[in-house]
């Protein structure tokens, strides 16, 4: 339900280089997935280099999507994430890359999902967005005091 909330804020205050909400972000998570280890015991496990390298390409990703947003939007800065996010996963379990094991099953439905939210990510891309609605929306950055002195 509230997937992606965290970064509304993005697009209208300024971030400068996005370190900072980047730094509070990613603090807050780890601080919710150790909690979590040691509420259920997966603490005393230990921890892979494969799953730290694997964190440290997700907090990267995670900086660069704050600059994408500012430069393409909400929607279709998101939609990039979420697309390469998509992509990088299958093809992982597709070929079984950093040792996970091959999909199996129905490998052709699978390689047609994927080319099916490739083909929906380029109609997305030509999209253009409502100029009478982009107006408003910028109006309503004022707030109520100021909107009322705008003609």
């Amino acid at each position: 339900v509230a997937f992606g909330v965290q970064y509304t804020p993005v697009k209208r205050y300024e971030i400068f280089d996005g370190t900072t909400f980047q730094w509070f972000m990613c603090s807050g998570i780890l601080m919710v997935g150790f909690v979590v280890s040691l509420a259920t015991g997966d603490l005393e496990r230990g921890c892979s280099e494969l799953v730290v390298f694997g964190g440290a390409l997700w907090a990267l990703s995670n900086y660069f999507v704050l600059p994408l947003v500012k430069l393409l939007g909400l929607g279709p800065g998101f939609s990039l994430y979420h697309f390469v996010n998509l992509v990088v996963g299958y093809n992982v379990g597709r070929w079984g890359w950093f040792g996970v094991p091959v999909l199996s099953g129905n490998i052709a439905l699978c390689d047609c999902g994927c080319a099916l939210i490739l083909l929906s990510f380029v109609v997305m891309v030509f999209v253009e967005p409502d100029a009478e609605a982009a107006t408003c929306q910028g109006r309503r950055r004022l707030g109520p005091v100021a909107e009322e002195a705008v003609p």
